[in-house]
């Protein structure tokens, strides 16, 4: 499953839905998490439930983002960029 396509339809749906701004810059160094995230607490939400949705959908059986589960996220001080986040899925998908 090619995660990126995944991420970039989520985020795309974000934009339309004016959860994040349209000009957001998104990269794998951008922090998901934290103040200097473009995600506030409920687009962080809506992100992890639609990218959960997509993968179910993609792989025919539930799946579910623990972040205590991702390695950046424990080490970071709770803080995951969406590089880190891409690493973890494609290891576990």
């Amino acid at each position: 499953m090619e995660i990126n396509k995944v991420i970039e339809k989520v985020f795309k749906k974000l934009k339309m839905e004016k959860s994040i701004s349209k000009d957001a810059k998104i990269s794998d160094k951008t922090y998901l998490t934290g103040t200097s995230s473009p995600l506030d607490s409920v687009a962080f939400v809506q992100f992890t439930s639609y990218l959960e949705n997509e993968i179910s959908k993609k792989i025919k059986k539930d799946f579910f983002i623990i972040l205590n589960e991702i390695p950046e996220f424990k080490k970071n001080n709770h803080k995951l960029t969406l590089g880190g986040l891409k690493k973890f899925l494609k290891n576990k998908v």
